[in-house]
């Protein structure tokens, strides 16, 4: 079970679970349920599940180091972070204070992938995603709009904002980037110039494999996440 709340303040039923890669609405009466109490319960939800995971085979097969002492060290949007098992709790490496509740919910969920995640090389939109059309104007909002009215046609200022994560270069649009997210997970951001014609513009891609890992929500916040840092 997975939750999402819509970015679209216009959305009537603003809360959606996901089962079975299938789309349920939930009752009117969560449409006003704080992010941060929907966040809370996915966590809940994955923490409850990986305890009953065998996390030593599962990083194995998701490209991860196995836990010792009860530590999984791991490298996510570009920061060396530690996961405490005993409940789950995800640090940068270098600090005691826990990291965002987004990037927790990300790796966690990652964790609950239970097949090889390899990358296909083939790169498809959000739109591309279960229900990712209906979501796309909010996928919008929250993730390549913000990065374009920040960035403009500056692209030393998006290299230089780049350099928070484990990128590399790729031959796209006039400059484009492959950011790692964790594990085996990266997306492309393909930018464009603008010119007196028309304005910047940028793309946000995932491999097809992130089918496997991640349902449209949390493609929809790992946007977000990669995006909104790179402002």
């Amino acid at each position: 079970m997975s939750l999402l709340v819509d970015w679209g303040r216009d959305t009537v039923l603003n809360i959606i679970r996901i089962e079975n890669n299938s789309f349920i609405w939930l009752s009117q009466k969560y449409q006003f349920m704080p992010q941060k109490t929907v966040y809370e319960a996915a966590v809940r939800d994955a923490v409850e599940k990986l305890g009953k995971v065998d996390l030593a085979e599962r990083c194995t097969s998701l490209g991860l180091s196995k836990p010792q002492d009860g530590i999984l060290k791991l490298r996510a949007f570009g920061m060396d972070m530690v996961l405490r098992l005993s409940d789950f709790q995800l640090f940068p490496a270098d600090s005691d204070k826990p990291a965002k509740i987004s990037d927790r919910i990300l790796v966690l969920h990652y964790l609950l992938c239970d097949l090889p995640v390899q990358q296909t090389g083939e790169l498809i939109s959000f739109r591309q995603m279960d229900s990712g059309q209906f979501y796309w104007p909010a996928f919008l909002s929250r993730s390549v709009r913000p990065l374009v009215e920040r960035i403009g046609n500056d692209l030393e200022l998006l290299k230089k904002n780049l350099g928070r994560f484990d990128w590399e270069p790729v031959s796209l649009g006039d400059f484009a980037a492959c950011i790692h997210a964790v594990g085996k997970v990266y997306v492309t951001l393909i930018y464009r110039i603008g010119d007196d014609e028309f304005p910047a513009s940028a793309d946000l891609l995932f491999d097809s494999s992130i089918k496997r890992v991640y349902p449209t929500e949390d493609a929809a916040v790992l946007a977000s996440r990669i995006c909104l840092g790179l402002l």
